[in-house]
């Protein structure tokens, strides 16, 4: 049996603690930057994104064109439009309509998504009986962590509904980053990504772009960059996991997500409170981390 190196649990828990940072740092970034408006906030989201791509450029090994051209151009546009532009147009609304601690909630049902969907999109292998078992067992565990009145608080139903298409989104694009990543790289793929998902975000709120850009200062420059380096930092990471490993493995790691997503978002969002639950769902979650670790990878299918 394979054994997971240490960097692999490394990398990781860094990808769970800055992604868990974004959901109070965009939720309290509403009212300290007067981002009252959907607009305002899908032009700071397009900011933060063409930002974050521009600051993978220097770390791509490849010619950035070149790699691209080579690229399925198809699967190239789903991971844009998934990755980016869909979820963070999904995830925005929902984080503006209710809770931050929701929102940390939800996020993990990318990994059932992932599972349900990269059977029939990729040759990836079909999940085994186990592994449906301990995601099961790890959504019991999120449920019990997260259990929190913060997680009440806003339009409950639209919020549901906006994370819902937000982790499609994404999982759509994690299953082609796969195989896309084989041929251009994943820093080169992340970087594409983010930056033309960003772009596409301004213009759609294109309208709304003169009042955002109207009140910027050096408060709002430095969320806005902070929020970059997490997303160039954690996508760059996280999908060079992609590349490295099999998607039912990663689906029950991203469990860690909205574990961090929950506690940081209880300490640092005033009117959000963390349940006692956290404890013993905490512990249920890193069982089934070293559970899954365990299991032998199959090999995928020629």
């Amino acid at each position: 049996m394979e054994k997971l190196p240490f960097r692999f649990y490394l990398q990781v828990l860094l990808c769970a603690v800055l992604w868990g940072s974004a959901f109070p740092v965009i939720k309290n970034s509403y009212e300290i930057l007067n981002l009252d408006t959907y607009g305002k906030q899908l032009t700071f989201a397009g900011t933060r994104f063409m930002i974050a791509g521009l600051m993978i450029l220097p770390f791509c090994r490849r010619n950035l064109f070149l790699s691209l051209k080579k690229a399925p151009r198809l699967k190239l546009l789903a991971i844009m439009l998934g990755q980016t532009y869909f979820q963070y147009l999904f995830f925005y609304r929902g984080m503006d309509v209710s809770s931050g601690t929701l929102g940390a909630l939800l996020v993990g049902t990318g990994s059932f998504w992932w599972i349900i969907l990269a059977p029939i999109l990729t040759n990836s292998p079909s999940p085994r009986p186990i592994h449906w078992l301990i995601l099961a067992i790890c959504s019991i565990g999120i449920a019990m962590a997260t259990y929190a009145p913060g997680a009440g608080s806003g339009n409950v139903a639209l919020g549901t509904a906006m994370f819902l298409a937000a982790t499609l989104s994404g999982a759509i694009a994690a299953i082609y980053m796969k195989q896309v990543a084989s041929v251009s790289g994943s820093r080169t793929t992340t970087a594409f990504s983010l930056f033309t998902g960003g772009v596409l975000l301004l213009v759609t709120s294109s309208a709304h772009a003169p009042a955002y850009f109207a009140q910027f200062n050096w408060q709002v420059l430095g969320i806005t960059l902070y929020l970059a380096f997490l997303s160039a930092t954690a996508f760059t990471l996280w999908n060079r996991l992609i590349e490295q490993y099999s998607v039912n493995m990663l689906s029950t790691f991203r469990f860690l997500i909205p574990l961090f997503g929950v506690i940081e978002s209880t300490l640092f969002i005033p009117e959000e409170t963390i349940g006692p639950g956290i404890l013993v769902g905490g512990m249920l979650i890193i069982a089934c981390i070293i559970a899954i670790s365990r299991i032998p990878r199959p090999k995928p299918s020629t």
